[in-house]
């Protein structure tokens, strides 16, 4: 008997707004289903072998969906392989699929190949199931590419019993919230072409600091994206020099210079956790273009129950209050970062810590380390360092290539605040001395009563606790009349 032969490519297929709105039957079996995905499996192989012999078909396994809320699952991913395995069964051949992670020469192959195997195809095939009751309705449909291009449906019905699957199949996990929410977000994604992204690290949203739940986050929402036909992951990777205060751009916005800090992607993706006051969080994921433009956003409301990763950061959180970076007014002034992208990063022992600086407008710096005893060293400019203002349109790095000096990771590791200060024009520097009793915490809280007045005190005195360094910068500003603009970053090392 002939064998059919089947084209498996990574193309994807926009299902819900392709298809029609055919009367469509659901694919199930009658009675009570299959008693196993193996035999549902084999009854659709076995159907279309009969009905197919000699054609050519497409088949798009990672856009196997749930119907009603577009979403991946665990049974997407366990009809899959049963569905391609019944394939091979029943005699059908797999030709031109790739390795998942090809590169090189391979994947620029594949990218130029895509559209054709596509086309190759007499049929296409559209998988999707709907769950109803306490049944898996599986849908097949078949695009006709060489006719009238309308769908048609196999002959038969087929579903499953939820309970003749794996108990986690349908379970409401962490994963599961997070594949839906993938899923949401790159339907989303309106581009025949694939879209190149470059994934900060996920922050709490208004302290803007890492976790173990937002580092277990971003790493899944990586993976989730990575294997959608319309997204590229962009890793890490960088030419320093290209970073180095020489790198002018056209434009004097902070939005321009992000396809270099960002590895030449196109699109920055970035992610925020709020805690909820109904014993959830919000998980929103936000794509924007290089002048800032949304182009995609997406939500999930996530039960604490499923929650396994602990949302705090001890470290951060002392820094934050510190910092007082919750109550940092929102600007497109000024704008600090590490070399790795993002308002928090890990960096391992060995590696070389660099940040990076850019401005809008003419602007004096000021940029101190901070650690969680309140230590607190000044960065730039260094004693006796010419001052300057810095220019808009340049990508400044501290250090920079011409220093002497260098920041390299190594015991003992923790995390750091890196906060820069700005303003029309040149502030004095304070005399840091932790002995000195700090004037803006009380009790180890920074106390909101009366701010005002605290800073005006505190621009009067000439050494200050480390503690003091936010409302002094504000104190200065204020008696001189001139605005005050900050950004933080943190920076959490780690050993190898």
């Amino acid at each position: 008997m002939k064998k059919i032969m089947i084209v498996i490519s990574m193309v994807a297929l926009v299902l819900a707004a392709a298809l029609p709105s055919p009367s469509l039957a659901f694919f199930g079996s009658s009675g009570d289903g299959y008693d196993s995905l193996t035999d549902l499996a084999d009854a659709m192989a076995k159907e279309m072998k009969s009905d197919l012999t000699g054609t050519r078909l497409f088949l798009e396994r990672e856009e196997i969906r749930d119907e009603q809320d577009g979403s991946s699952s665990p049974f997407s991913a366990l009809l899959a392989n049963e569905f391609e395995r019944a394939l091979s069964r029943a005699g059908f051949v797999f030709e031109g699929q790739l390795p998942e992670k090809a590169r090189g020469a391979e994947e620029q192959r594949a990218a130029a190949m895509k559209s054709d195997m596509s086309d190759l195809a007499d049929y296409k095939i559209v998988v999707s199931y709907r769950k109803v009751a306490d049944k898996i309705q599986v849908y097949v449909k078949l695009r006709d590419n060489k006719k009238d291009m309308t769908y048609r449906s196999l002959k038969q019905n087929y579903e499953i019993p939820v309970n003749k699957l794996p108990a986690e199949t349908f379970a409401d996990t962490l994963d599961n919230r997070l594949s839906k929410l993938a899923s949401r977000f790159a339907g989303g994604v309106q581009r025949q072409q694939q879209l190149t992204v470059f994934v900060t690290p996920v922050l709490e949203s208004r302290k803007k600091y890492s976790s173990p739940f937002a580092e277990y986050v971003t790493r899944r929402l990586k993976s989730l994206l990575s294997d959608r036909n319309s997204i590229k992951i962009i890793e890490e990777s960088r030419d320093m020099q290209k970073l180095m205060t020489d790198h002018v751009v056209k434009k004097p916005t902070l939005d321009m210079v992000m396809s270099e800090e960002y590895a030449g992607a196109e699109s920055v993706l970035e992610g925020s956790y709020l805690r909820g006051t109904q014993k959830t969080i919000n998980l929103a994921v936000t794509l924007k273009g290089l002048n800032g433009k949304i182009l995609v956003r997406a939500e999930e409301d996530i039960p604490y129950a499923l929650i396994q990763y602990s949302l705090e950061n001890d470290a951060a959180e002392a820094l934050s209050r510190i910092t007082d970076i919750e109550h940092e007014s929102p600007n497109r002034i000024i704008r600090i970062s590490t070399i790795k992208g993002g308002d928090y990063q890990v960096f391992r022992e060995g590696e070389i810590v660099r940040f990076t600086l850019q401005v809008t407008k003419p602007l004096f710096v000021y940029v101190y380390n901070i650690n969680t005893n309140a230590e607190v060293s000044l960065l730039y400019p260094k004693a006796g360092e010419a001052e300057y203002a810095k220019k808009p349109g340049v990508i400044y790095s501290i250090p920079d290539s011409s220093d002497s000096w260098e920041i390299k990771v190594e015991p003992p590791f923790g995390t750091d605040a890196v906060k820069v200060f700005a303003s029309d024009r040149r502030l004095p520097l304070p005399a840091l001395n932790n002995q000195i009793a700090s004037r803006s915490f009380k009790g180890g809280t920074r106390s909101l009563v009366r701010t005002e007045k605290t800073q005006g005190e505190l621009a009067t005195q000439k050494m200050i606790n480390g503690h003091d360094l936010v409302d002094w910068y504000k104190g200065i500003a204020a008696s001189a009349g001139v605005p005050l603009y900050e950004s933080t970053v943190y920076v959490e090392t780690r050993p190898r």
